[in-house]
């Protein structure tokens, strides 16, 4: 009987330790349960920006320990993020201002960023360019060779390229490897600079340096061919004397024509000629600028004439440098203009602007000339422009004088009928460029 009550004993012990050990388990698997949940909304609430954050259970400091260092890990997670986002912020800034196109690729050569300026160089919005293959893009076959080498080789790549689509483009290409820390090549940077206008500048500079020194060469040649005829003889005879030293003293008034013209095209460019603006009527600066030139028609046949309306018109102007407009666009209409044509002087008022016309009835310009009439030494006809004693500056200075009244010059003409030029001034201080 005693054996029995000590196994009925034992065996109570067992069930009622199985059941603590049980309750226990279920304790701590509910505390787990508790815990995970409690992590997951660590997580999501820092991941969020949140400033509060959920309790965990205090039941063990080992919970407690673990959940500060799960805070610590997403408030350091949280704030790498936000540098990251702020360093990413200020390179997309940097790069959509910098005018030159930026390009960045991966190790593979699949484009990951354009800035703006890339997309205007091609006309290709980003989204056309973002996850291509970069030799897939419109830029052309010597660009892509220039990246795949610098993708291949991890080195830097220069070189000046011509692009004629979509429009004719002059570029300095250069692509910079990205390096790991390891040395091998994580992608590559391309940078085109648009150096078009450089080198159209730079080429005008050659073209102007070339010209001065053409004309200076022909008269400067004349000068000593018949200054040495003069020494070698030609001196005894007072005749052929007299002929050879009006040809030199024609010949130095050119060589100080061109000087002068460069002189003033050099000081109108560089903004170095104060303009002096005041109330000017048109009707008396055509009948000064007729009264020029009324010796020279009546030799040449052409006849100058002008063209307002009864009341008078006014602009406002540097009244000097408007004359000078005129003198050579007279000069220039008289020039080619045959014996019997004639030259007219009119103006209309459009809007707040008032157009001045100089239409003359010559020999017209071919349609290919029409857009380089306001270059530097740029003639139409050569020969006869030289013979007349033209430098080849006067429509450039024209063109320069205007712009600086805040105005614009063109020409209208037609090969064989004659061509008009014309240009607009404002006709009132309110109106004037500041």
């Amino acid at each position: 009987m005693v054996y029995l009550d000590f196994a009925l004993v034992l065996t109570v012990l067992s069930l009622f330790s199985i059941i603590v050990m049980g309750l226990r388990v279920a304790q701590y698997r509910s505390m787990g349960r508790e815990l995970i949940k409690s992590l997951e909304d660590v997580l999501y609430e820092g991941a969020h920006h949140q400033l509060e954050w959920p309790d965990l259970p205090e039941r063990s400091s080992a919970l407690t320990e673990l959940r500060l260092r799960v805070q610590s890990a997403v408030v350091a997670l949280r704030e790498e993020r936000e540098k990251t986002v702020q360093e990413q912020s200020k390179l997309s800034g940097i790069l959509g201002h910098i005018l030159s196109g930026v390009m960045m690729l991966d190790r593979a050569g699949r484009i990951v960023f354009v800035n703006p300026a890339m997309e205007t160089l091609f006309g290709l919005p980003a989204e056309n360019w973002i996850g291509r293959w970069h030799w897939e893009t419109a830029y052309p076959y010597e660009v892509a060779a220039l990246v795949d080498e610098s993708l291949s080789l991890g080195t830097t790549q220069k070189r000046e390229v011509t692009v004629h689509k979509p429009h004719d483009l002059t570029l300095e290409v250069h692509v910079t490897p990205i390096l790991h820390s390891t040395g091998g090549v994580a992608g590559a940077v391309l940078l085109l600079h648009d150096v078009t206008e450089w080198r159209r500048l730079e080429s005008m500079r050659s073209d102007f340096v070339a010209n001065v020194s053409h004309e200076l060469r022909t008269p400067i040649t004349a000068l000593k061919g018949f200054a040495e005829t003069l020494l070698d003889g030609a001196l005894d005879d007072p005749k052929v004397a007299r002929e050879f030293l009006e040809i030199i003293r024609a010949e130095a008034d050119r060589i100080t024509r061109l000087v002068n013209d460069l002189l003033d095209l050099s000081k109108i460019e560089a903004k170095q000629v104060p303009l002096h603006m005041e109330d000017v009527s048109l009707r008396e600066m055509f009948a000064r600028v007729t009264q020029v030139f009324i010796a020279d028609a009546k030799q040449e046949g052409v006849t100058i004439q002008s063209e307002l309306p009864i009341p008078d018109v006014r602009v406002y102007a540097d009244i000097d440098r408007l004359q000078q407009v005129l003198v050579n666009l007279v000069s220039n209409a008289l020039q080619f203009t045959p014996r019997g044509g004639q030259i007219t002087l009119s103006a209309e008022a459009v809007h707040d602007r008032m157009v001045v016309r100089v239409r003359d009835t010559g020999a017209g310009i071919p349609a290919q000339d029409l857009g380089r009439v306001f270059e530097r030494f740029y003639r139409v006809d050569k020969a006869r422009s030289r013979r007349s004693g033209g430098t080849g500056l006067g429509l450039a200075i024209v063109k320069h004088i205007v712009e600086a009244h805040g105005g614009r010059v063109g020409v209208s003409s037609e090969f064989g009928q004659g061509s008009e030029f014309f240009f607009d001034l404002p006709t009132s201080q309110e109106t004037a460029p500041l």
